[in-house]
């Protein structure tokens, strides 16, 4: 009974962060993305510190599906098997992060573990990120996103959301938005196309996410 109930919950949460939809779906799971951005002495970016807050609902299918002693509440080890199992299904979407330094991808290492707790009925997942190499804003700004390729997960975020650290007095940050209309609109047929070509994870561009663009 442990094994199926475990199966099934794996199998339930991997829907909810790892699926993948046709292109003109509308997301499913929501999540407020906050980021705080470490930059050294050196003036050089060094770590990202995530902080998403999960909507109510989805807060509340973790309840159900993973408090085991069914006190209303998850503790400290349902909470942990919580965030081992959501750090397997998103570490194949890459965190659901992109970095870039103009046109270049930059790479980071996986973070060890996922932490989370539950804060007015919504759970908070926080998890930090180092990019392989520190990135020199000389070279050139730097854009983060956090977004989902499939839109199953809609990550939102804002001006406010954006935290520079330390060393960052000559830093600001700019966060741009998509027009979704438009972008549909015009490649509606292409998109169609690379969802059935490879149903499995149709990518969309760059040009679909918000960005959150750093320059010091």
């Amino acid at each position: 009974m442990i094994l199926k109930r475990a199966k099934i919950i794996g199998t339930s949460l991997a829907l909810l962060l790892g699926s993948t939809l046709l292109p003109n779906a509308h997301p499913h799971v929501f999540v407020e993305a906050n980021m705080e951005l470490v930059i050294n002495d050196k003036g050089q970016f060094t770590e990202l510190r995530h902080v998403w807050r999960f909507d109510e609902l989805f807060s509340s299918t973790l309840i159900l599906d993973y408090d085991a002693d069914s006190s209303g509440e998850l503790d400290e080890k349902e909470i942990a098997e919580i965030t081992k199992t959501i750090h397997s299904s998103i570490s194949e979407y890459d965190f659901y992060t992109a970095m870039r330094s103009g046109k270049e991808v930059i790479n980071f290492y996986e973070p060890e573990k996922l932490n989370a707790y539950m804060e007015d009925n919504q759970m908070i997942m926080f998890f930090s990120l180092e990019p392989e190499n520190p990135h020199d804003f000389k070279k050139a700004p730097l854009k983060i996103s956090a977004s989902d390729t499939s839109y199953y997960v809609a990550f939102e975020f804002a001006q406010k959301n954006i935290i520079l650290k330390e060393n960052s007095d000559a830093c600001t940050a700019k966060v741009t938005v998509p027009n979704y209309d438009e972008l549909y609109a015009s490649d509606s047929d292409t998109l169609t196309e690379a969802y059935f070509s490879n149903p499995e994870k149709p990518e969309l561009g760059d040009e679909f996410f918000s960005w959150a663009e750093i320059t010091c």
